[in-house]
């Protein structure tokens, strides 16, 4: 149960001394202990390992990651020169963007190893511009989808995310010129490396003579590499591509490095009853963590108890109705100036958070293993 976890996580209970709310805290040491142990599991595996920046694309992340993995995985201009500033002159950058605009041609060109084109047309378009400064690849779509929601299904009919391997197969004399590489991502939060594996053996199945021709896949993230995870099936994809196809593998989760490091720090600001539930409004705002809004996400919070006596309703302060994060019990009751802790809240959330209402970001700080608290310097 999250309440037991929490109770061994130490880092957790830490965070109840943000020296100021509303807070984004990042546990650099837990960071890199779970940056550690993904680093193993790759090296087992045989991959290069690059973490997927825009997770969460904090400077001082950036700089706590970098001697843990090989490169990073970037989307845009933006996060490339944020990127390439921790990394320096070491490391690989690998760009993989739904579409280039014109006018970043040349400022990828200067950060980029490897760029990866989304589409044919794209890859026809700037393919020859890149090809005398990074590696070339393309963006595959196996269609083939484990997820139930299609928000987050990059392999969902009508897909924006890749070429099909039909396309691919019907172009290959033209595509296979072009290219050094593949890139494919198809899943989202799974903790089965299993389906990794299964659209492994669909890509060598379908593209085997494209994939010959290949001198790296990159099999992108969407895997959690939790705690226990099976390795297993990575180890035995990255084999199947390096010994048939003679290819290099690369891997980029994204999440799976940062989502258990980071927390949002609140106060409660006022308590009242609504309609015979307790209402208690907090200095922050689903617009902190947007994908609670988004796509109904119920984040997880410390000290929150299954059987707990108070019951209360916990919401933002702006003026959105929606803003709320949900319905929440605890053993102690709140009052105005408790502190409410969102745990598991690394990924998605500082990136992706905005001032709506006017309501300023929230302040972001390392936490060591001390208890020190450092805040970071970011320019938003």
């Amino acid at each position: 149960m999250l309440e037991t976890a929490l109770q061994n996580k130490p880092s957790a209970h830490a965070v109840l001394a943000a020296p100021k709310t509303p807070s984004f805290v990042c546990h650099v040491d837990d960071l890199q202990r779970t940056a550690s142990r993904i680093r193993t599991a790759s090296r087992e595996a045989g991959c290069m390992l690059l973490y997927s920046v825009k997770a969460n694309a904090l400077p001082g992340v950036l700089t706590a990651l970098a001697p843990f993995v090989d490169g990073y995985g970037v989307s845009s201009l933006s996060e490339a020169r944020t990127a390439r500033t921790a990394l320096g002159d070491e490391g690989r950058l690998h760009l993989c963007a739904v579409a280039v605009p014109p006018g970043d041609v040349a400022g990828l060109a200067d950060n980029c190893d490897y760029v990866t084109f989304n589409s044919l047309s794209q890859l026809e378009r700037w393919g020859p511009v890149f090809a005398g400064c990074a590696s070339v690849g393309l963006r595959v779509n196996p269609g083939h989808s484990f997820l139930d929601d299609r928000r987050y299904d990059p392999c969902r009919r009508h897909s924006k995310l890749g070429v099909s391997l039909d396309d691919l197969a019907a172009s290959a004399d033209r595509v296979v010129p072009l290219v050094d590489g593949l890139h494919v991502h198809s899943n989202c939060d799974s903790t089965d490396l299993g389906e990794l594996q299964e659209t492994v053996s669909i890509l060598d199945s379908r593209i085997g003579s494209v994939l010959s021709q290949a001198k790296w896949i990159n099999l992108g993230g969407g895997y959690l590499f939790d705690e226990g995870t099976n390795v297993a099936p990575l180890e035995e994809a990255a084999s199947l591509i390096r010994d048939r196809y003679g290819a290099e593998v690369i891997i980029e989760p994204g999440a799976a490095f940062v989502r258990d490091s980071g927390y949002v720090v609140s106060d409660v600001l006022d308590l009242f009853d609504s309609d015979g539930k307790e209402v208690a409004v907090l200095n922050t705002t689903v617009n902190h963590m947007p994908e609670v809004f988004e796509y109904q996400f119920r984040p997880d919070i410390l000290s929150h108890s299954d059987v707990g006596t108070y019951e209360y309703v916990l919401a933002g302060m702006s003026c959105l109705a929606g803003d709320v994060f949900g319905e929440y019990r605890f053993d102690e009751p709140l009052r105005v100036g408790s502190r409410v802790v969102f745990t598991d809240a690394g990924a998605y959330t500082i990136v992706k958070a905005n001032t709506f209402n006017g309501i300023p970001l929230p302040t972001v700080y390392e936490l060591r293993d001390d208890g020190s608290f450092v805040e970071m310097a970011v320019t938003w």
